[in-house]
């Protein structure tokens, strides 16, 4: 979906809230990278979108005189790919900025859907499972299943036996063009994601692939610390955890509670 009509569809549940307390909608001129729509009343409220990060932001900051003192804040961060996502999704960024800029119960309440790091809210494995679909179609059907059968979405479990197959496979079989463009897409959700998205991708998806070759144009597109945190986990590749032994109570302690246990069975006599 273009991202023109994506931000009609998304700024348009921004309206509903902000429109209706008096606020006022300003066209902003987009530039070479952003795309903006400006809210200001109380306070001032914008929805950007990044065309090089394929991500758009619900920001606020005060007003000063009349005008934005443009120290924002991010609000919500969610990422928006014109060539995979449609309009369910514009819905979804849509409401959630909605529900955001209503109040402190909404707010909580989307805490428990989605991790936040950083100050910023982050995709969770089933954002990231959508996402995999653009690479392995196959997928729509899993996660229709996977939502229909299980009160959560089991993001590990499901990339595991559900992503991981089509991926290996993928990663096998692909040229290096189509094989920088997942490298880029996997940057870029890394970044956006929360805890599980981060480990999905490492843990499981990169550390699944066996040809070192193969794994090296993986992470092609990775930054610096991207890279560094995937070579971690594919150190540990093969080698088992020792669950952590618990800790004997020191030997004082130990000597005091039998102090006590002796002291309240005599008293009992």
């Amino acid at each position: 979906m273009e991202i023109a009509k994506a931000l009609t569809i998304i700024t348009g549940k921004v309206d509903n809230v902000l429109l209706n307390k008096g606020y006022e909608k300003h066209a902003v001129a987009d530039t070479e990278n952003e795309k903006t729509v400006l809210y200001t009343g109380d306070a001032a409220y914008s929805v950007v979108y990044y065309l090089d990060k394929k991500r758009i932001v619900l920001r606020s900051c005060a007003m000063n005189d009349g005008e934005p003192d443009n120290a924002w804040k991010t609000a919500a961060t969610w990422l928006f790919d014109e060539e995979v996502d449609t309009e369910r999704e514009a819905e979804n960024i849509g409401e959630d900025f909605a529900e955001t800029i209503r109040g402190p119960k909404q707010i909580a309440v989307q805490k428990k859907k989605n991790k936040k790091e950083n100050g910023e809210q982050n995709s969770d494995p089933l954002f990231f499972a959508n996402r995999m679909i653009a690479y392995f179609p196959e997928l729509r059907d899993e996660i229709a299943y996977e939502k229909a059968h299980y009160e959560s979405f089991r993001g590990v479990t499901f990339a595991e036996t559900k992503i991981l197959p089509h991926f290996t496979e993928y990663v096998g079989s692909q040229g290096d063009k189509n094989l920088e463009k997942l490298s880029k897409t996997l940057s870029d959700l890394y970044d956006a994601g929360d805890l599980d998205v981060k480990g999905i991708i490492t843990y499981v998806l990169l550390n699944g692939i066996e040809d070192d070759d193969k794994y090296e144009k993986m992470i092609a597109a990775f930054t610096k610390d991207q890279k560094k945190i995937a070579n971690a986990s594919r150190n540990l590749r093969g080698k088992k955890m020792k669950p952590e032994k618990p800790k004997k109570p020191k030997k004082f302690i130990a000597d005091r509670l039998s102090a006590m246990d002796a002291q309240s069975r005599n008293g009992r006599r």
